[in-house]
């Protein structure tokens, strides 16, 4: 009878372990609702957003609803679920053994066996382990840090872009109407004196239709980084985002090795390479661990039926206890473990080297592009731009008094847009180059340019900016700011 219950017990399992793998998917989607697609709708319409906010409120903004933080937030979360399970101990083994002849004993018949074994693994292992894990979770925040601080400049260098480009907007206007009046001054001389010609006329009709393209052409990037913008704040796309700032800067005085200092201190990649330094150092002292063996205890139950062929068999079952340990023999592969943490450990220390020497060549090149940039917005504002202005003046009561030819006034009018946009696309590179010094010194804040007096470049509002190539290119980022990325 035991045998007949033993085989029915057995056919369940035996049948499940014959099924298919996509039969085991199908119930447990059934049954189990962790199988349910529950993958949220990604193609789902975001708001469309008109709301007006200065730059920070949209860093804010973008750091609290980007996907690329969320991501590191989930990933932080993952890695803390490593701990409970590097801690615990392997499951329990149970076993049974059924003999489908017999084994005839003195004692009696044996046919049916159930055993538990549980593997106790080096408790220092495990708490090396767990440690690991602490360190890699302090990489992983650091790496969250670093995300941020890479939103932030992101979203500061395309506020500063889009300011650029409705500023350019605005000059391009106000030069059109500068362009209108001396259309109007061409068509009287031509009208009245004859002293310019038709061709004259159709000229300056032709600057005038180009002007316009030139508009057309700004307000299309204007949209293209409106897009960029919005998609940095995880918003509709065609959102009309206003921004209350403007492209105003001040010279700064920045101390280099200050900065150096502080990002020695605060730069997230390498606060994140030092906790993968410690992390290095522990798998070296868990690699020396496999030199300890783990040990196994189990306990085994043999039944045994009543009949037997002794005279005194009690038809007692038998219970076995087993201990069990590895032996940690094979030293060339314990060797090889450690070997390997250890050259492991020696790349990551190098790795830290490499870091803080990009991060000073950034910091310095950086200090240098912007007092190179501040010098130079500061020579267009205070000489060139009214320098130019005034000679256009001049140029157009010249040439109504017929003193001047057409083309050197239409050339006065050219330069002094192309200085009024050069002055625009200089303030927003110093404050986009002011934005990637913030991200390399590890600062999520923006950096506070110190004013200088009336030294310092003169600030514009906001409005629309530059030249269609200026308008959508960012100050070039150096090769150790793309190692960093």
């Amino acid at each position: 009878m035991r045998r007949i219950a033993t085989a029915l017990a057995l056919i369940p399992i035996a049948v499940l372990g014959c099924r298919s793998p996509q039969t085991v998917l199908q119930t447990l989607q059934r049954c189990d609702p962790c199988f349910v697609d529950s993958v949220p709708n990604v193609c789902a319409p975001k708001a469309n957003s008109t709301e007006s906010a200065s730059i920070e409120q949209y860093v804010q903004l973008g750091l609290s609803s980007n996907p690329r933080i969320q991501e590191a937030r989930h990933k932080i979360a993952a890695i803390r679920q490593r701990a409970p399970q590097v801690l615990s101990l392997p499951d329990p083994m149970v076993n049974t053994n059924t003999w489908l002849a017999p084994v005839q004993t003195a004692a009696g018949e044996q046919a049916f066996s159930l055993g538990v074994s549980q593997k106790f693994t080096n408790a220092e292992k495990r708490a090396t382990q767990v440690a690991i894990v602490s360190d890699e979770v302090a990489a992983a925040e650091a790496a969250l840090l670093q995300a941020q601080l890479e939103i932030a400049e992101s979203i500061r260098t395309a506020c500063y872009q889009l300011l650029l480009v409705r500023k350019s907007v605005e000059i391009t206007n106000q030069d059109r109407e500068t362009l209108g009046q001396i259309g109007d001054v061409v068509l009287r001389q031509y009208e009245v004196k004859k002293s310019v010609s038709q061709q004259d006329v159709l000229n300056v009709q032709t600057e005038q239709s180009l002007v316009e393209n030139q508009i057309t052409e700004l307000r299309q990037k204007e949209k293209s980084l409106q897009a960029r913008l919005a998609r940095l704040l995880n918003a509709d796309p065609v959102s009309s985002l206003q921004i209350e700032d403007s492209l105003e800067c001040h010279a700064a005085t920045l101390d280099p090795d200050e900065l150096i200092a502080a990002a020695t201190r605060d730069r997230p990649d390498l606060q994140s390479q030092l906790a993968l330094i410690r992390r290095d150092r522990k798998k070296i002292h868990l690699a020396k661990l496999e030199e300890k063996p783990d040990f196994t205890v189990g306990l085994n139950w043999i039944a045994t039926a009543a009949a037997g062929n002794s005279p005194v068999a009690n038809g007692d079952d038998a219970l076995l206890l087993g201990v069990g340990f590895n032996l940690p023999i094979n030293g060339s592969r314990i060797r090889a473990g450690i070997c390997e943490s250890q050259a492991n450990w020696l790349a990551a220390t190098n790795r830290l080297d490499s870091l803080q020497d990009l991060a000073s060549e950034e910091i310095v090149d950086l200090v240098v592009r912007l007092e190179s940039t501040g010098d130079t917005l500061n020579l267009i504002q205070q000489d060139i731009i009214p320098k130019a202005e005034r000679t256009l003046d001049i140029s157009i009561d010249e040439f109504a008094t017929s003193s001047n030819s057409y083309g050197q006034l239409i050339e006065n009018w050219r330069r002094v847009l192309r200085y009024r946009i050069t002055e625009a696309n200089l303030q927003s590179q110093y404050l986009q180059l002011l934005a990637s010094l913030a991200r390399s010194a590890g600062q999520l804040a923006p950096i506070q340019s110190q004013t200088t007096g009336n030294s310092g470049p003169r600030g514009i509002p906001d409005h629309e900016p530059d030249d269609s190539k200026a308008a959508g290119e960012a100050p070039d980022k150096t090769a150790a700011e793309s190692e960093f990325r």
